[in-house]
């Protein structure tokens, strides 16, 4: 029957566990810690912005300097005077693409080459294009290509050939050239503020992204709430990096602590953030605070600050308190540590603020589990205050 009776109470509490870590992985989004969360990390999202930007310029200006290039254009206007056939009519079917087609025929490309020599015809033919834009006595003749030379003897030769072509047909009578062309550099657009624009995007929304994914993923404690939907373990309060007189959280902490161990006058804590020592000093010289301040002789007053800082020969000529705190840290406990915290009552964790230590304090609740120590609660040490006051104001 014991067996029995001792089979259920485990198991209660392993579907406890599981009901507390199903609800802290359920959990709503807390809008507030995730604006805090957001506004102490805005400025890596700003210098992300500001590389991605720049990032973004630069290969576009690499890419446009090695993949763009360096081209010239020619184009020259000549104006075409038609012949008349037997019946007197003139000749008024040429158009854009007959002469597109006329250029790159034998009899036109042949007098073109007579004035290029040592030039091949699909490399003059590639390279000019012939078209008329609105009037058809207006031809425009574009040439292209990779050094001004190129394009100035190819278009000087297209015109004289052109010429002599009208001379030899008998439905035109001759082109002149109204407009001869000269080489330009053509310098394509220019895109690099879109680049910019591009790059900042993409690295702040990246930047986001990750951000957001390490909130959903952070299991670090902030407040008192996460201890209790993490843990499922009565949350005693917030130890801030420097207390104050009339801070809530000094007074909140000191009285939860005093109202868990009772009648006892002695408390042990384990430190999980390793630094056993120092953590256990504040916490006994906030329970012995009325001591310190009738001690200190000004501090009579709750408006006076409280500070952790004493100097060593302070803290020696300090008096004996009334509250023990005997501090341990989570990488040192072993058997004996356990028999002291069951000889005391119970301990309190302490969890460093804003760290994620929860596989730590996994295994050492496991551990006091085991060997029987009672967990009197948690209380988060090193607290921001800025952070504290803007949460919860």
């Amino acid at each position: 029957m014991k067996r029995e009776f001792e089979d259920k109470e485990l198991k209660g509490k392993e579907s406890t566990k599981m009901e507390f870590d199903e609800e802290y992985r359920n959990r709503e989004m807390d809008l507030k810690r995730l604006v805090l969360y957001f506004q102490k990390r805005i400025w890596l999202v700003i210098m992300l912005v500001i590389l991605g930007a720049v990032a973004g310029g630069i290969i576009y200006q690499m890419l446009h300097s090695m993949k763009t290039p360096v081209e010239y254009q020619a184009v020259s206007k000549l104006y075409i005077s038609f012949g008349h056939d037997e019946s007197g009519e003139v000749y008024q079917y040429y158009n854009g693409y007959t002469w597109n087609d006329l250029l790159d025929t034998d009899p036109i490309m042949d007098l073109v080459m007579v004035h290029l020599p040592g030039y091949e015809k699909e490399q003059v033919r590639e390279s000019t294009t012939a078209e008329i834009l609105s009037d058809i006595r207006l031809l425009t003749i574009t040439v292209r290509g990779e050094n001004e030379k190129f394009v100035r003897e190819i278009d000087h030769a297209v015109e004289n050939g052109l010429k002599e072509f009208a001379r030899e047909s008998e439905e035109l009578e001759q082109i002149k050239v109204i407009r001869s062309g000269v080489p330009e550099r053509i310098y394509w657009d220019d895109r690099t503020t879109s680049a910019c624009v591009t790059g900042a995007v993409i690295l702040g929304f990246l930047s986001l992204l990750v951000l957001g994914f390490n909130y959903a993923m952070d299991e670090a404690v902030y407040v008192q709430e996460d201890i209790e939907k993490r843990y499922g373990v009565r949350a005693l309060g917030i130890l801030t990096r420097s207390q104050k007189g009339l801070e809530p959280y000094a007074r909140e902490l000191k009285a939860n602590i005093r109202y868990a161990a009772g009648e006892k006058r002695t408390v042990a804590v384990v430190d999980m953030g390793n630094h056993a020592d120092l953590r256990g000093g504040e916490l006994e010289r906030l329970l012995n605070r009325e001591m310190l301040e009738v001690f200190g002789g000004g501090h009579t007053g709750e408006e006076e600050d409280f500070g952790w800082n004493f100097a060593k020969e302070e803290e020696e000529q300090l008096p004996p308190g009334e509250w023990k705190v005997t501090a341990f840290g989570e990488n040192i406990l072993s058997e004996e540590e356990c028999r002291r915290i069951r000889e005391i009552g119970g301990v309190i964790l302490l969890l460093p603020f804003g760290v994620d230590v929860g596989r730590k304090t996994s295994r050492i609740l496991s551990l006091l589990k085991n060997q029987d120590c009672p967990v009197m609660g948690m209380v988060i040490a090193q607290a921001d205050e800025e952070y504290l006051n803007r949460y919860f104001a």
